[in-house]
């Protein structure tokens, strides 16, 4: 089976490809001349895309050795497809969004936007890998999302409490539900009924999760996965990284 260990591989490998967008992030802004924040978003807006899919290209191709490893140990040899989920108008827009902070007396808070979301982006990649591959595989493994923090927030614990079950990346939230920073990883298993990764118990994570959806109802809410998600920080705000601790 998947073990705590398989997990901490796949994230320090994809932490290893981030830093490396991030070195080179951080050395084509030390170029820019921000005393031009026209030119600078300018040459941002052709640059961090590119830079997305390069080194999305390098998350994907460690997902999938990551993946034909996991997998040969427990259902035989496989050869996994790489995914490159890199969208360039996504990313633009980011940037364009975050781009007045260039024409302010503080314009390196951009740096550290764009390094959250080539965080975010380039990783895209990786989880795109591993749900894709779950998708084809004939074997019929299954994924969940699984925290590697020592606490995660809310939300990444809702999905998560949700197990071994997602058959889709859609469903597993691996498209559109990561945010930047996140250190969740999407992680294949073959023996989902039996698993066990250490640190990960997504039947205490869904315990929660039911009385959360039990208040949001006694209040009267919309049973949206936000206002669950809500309700969790409200009602146990030590064990989330976003708690509500005042």
């Amino acid at each position: 089976m998947t073990t705590r260990a398989d997990v901490d591989t796949l994230r320090d490998a994809g932490q290893g490809v981030v830093t490396l967008a991030r070195r080179d992030l951080q050395s084509f802004w030390s170029s820019l001349d921000l005393t031009r924040p026209e030119a600078a978003r300018d040459e941002l807006l052709e640059f961090v895309p590119q830079l997305v899919r390069e080194y999305g290209d390098v998350a994907a191709t460690v997902a999938a050795e990551w993946y034909e490893q996991v997998r040969y140990e427990q259902a035989g040899a496989y050869n996994a497809t790489t995914v490159n989920t890199t969208n360039v108008e996504q990313i633009r827009a980011g940037v364009r969004a975050n781009a007045g902070q260039l024409f302010t007396d503080t314009p390196d808070v951009m740096l550290a936007l764009l390094s959250g979301g080539v965080q975010r982006y380039v990783l895209a990649s990786q989880r795109g890998t591993i749900a894709r591959n779950v998708q084809l595989d004939p074997s019929k493994p299954r994924f969940a999302r699984v925290p590697t923090g020592a606490k995660t927030c809310a939300w990444c614990t809702l999905l998560a409490s949700r197990g071994f079950v997602y058959l889709t990346a859609q469903t597993a939230g691996v498209s559109d539900h990561y945010h930047s920073e996140c250190n969740c990883q999407a992680v294949a298993e073959w023996e989902a009924d039996r698993h066990y990764i250490a640190g990960y118990d997504p039947d205490a994570m869904y315990e929660k999760y039911q009385d959360a959806r039990a208040a949001a109802n006694s209040l009267g809410l919309p049973l949206t996965d936000a206002n669950i998600a809500t309700q969790m920080r409200a009602l146990y705000p030590g064990d989330f990284t976003d708690g509500h601790t005042h």
